[in-house]
């Protein structure tokens, strides 16, 4: 009887040392397991740090991981088209607000009652070739703006399509670093990553996510208000 009670024992006692070595095997294993903002973290601060003027005085500050679905209108390739259009706006309003101020430079030096003297006409002529010219560059810039347009029309169509397909997580990354001047600053840059965490496939910094934010799409919107309507039909 003796025999079997120290046998039970034993029995017990391996089975204890077994459980005790599975739980302690588990809570490694769980410890060992990285979260998905440790993994994004690991991926992104290499590449940032690449980018800096004094990568040594680089400091984290905060990460923000979201996923990402092919219909919103922050997936990257969305984002990336605005950003195009975004620039070549700028640069539309640019050339119109120059041929604006040509156009008003020439009415200075139109003539007066029928008279122009020597100076005035040489102005006139002068300011009507600066219009004419900066008008020329803006509708060449108008005419990039709408087939970029054309060019992304399913994309574009995509985002009211109802598809919801989850493409991968868009990282807002933190950062302190300093600048050439020894000045420390803050940066947040926009990541998107791949499904599997495992490779950058866009990246966008804090300077044109506000280049973004400025160029005023809504005015384009409504300058190329017809040519849009023909392009995607009227809404």
């Amino acid at each position: 009887m003796a025999d079997h009670v120290s046998v039970a024992c034993d029995t017990c006692a391996t089975m204890r040392k077994v459980l005790l070595t599975t739980m302690c095997l588990a809570l490694l294993s769980s410890c060992s397991v990285k979260t998905n903002e440790e993994k994004a973290r690991e991926l992104i601060e290499p590449e940032v740090k690449a980018n800096l003027i004094k990568p040594e005085s680089y400091d984290f500050a905060q990460i923000q991981l979201d996923s990402c679905f092919s219909d919103s209108e922050q997936n990257p390739e969305t984002i990336a088209f605005i950003m195009e259009v975004a620039k070549l706006f700028k640069e539309y309003k640019d050339y119109a607000s120059d041929a604006e101020t040509a156009e008003s430079s020439m009415t200075i030096y139109a003539p007066s009652f029928g008279y122009q003297d020597a100076h005035s006409k040489q102005q006139h002529k002068k300011y009507k070739a600066e219009m004419e010219k900066a008008k020329r560059k803006a509708a060449d810039v108008k005419g990039k703006i709408i087939q970029l347009y054309k060019d992304n029309k399913q994309l574009l169509e995509g985002l009211s399509s109802g598809k919801h397909e989850f493409i991968g997580w868009m990282v807002a990354f933190g950062y302190r670093a300093e600048t050439a001047g020894g000045l420390k600053t803050m940066g947040q840059d926009l990541y998107y990553l791949n499904k599997d965490l495992t490779e950058i496939t866009h990246r966008f910094t804090d300077d044109e996510m506000i280049e973004i934010e400025s160029a005023g799409i809504d005015d384009l919107k409504y300058e190329f208000e017809n040519e849009l309507k023909e392009i995607f039909g009227k809404k």
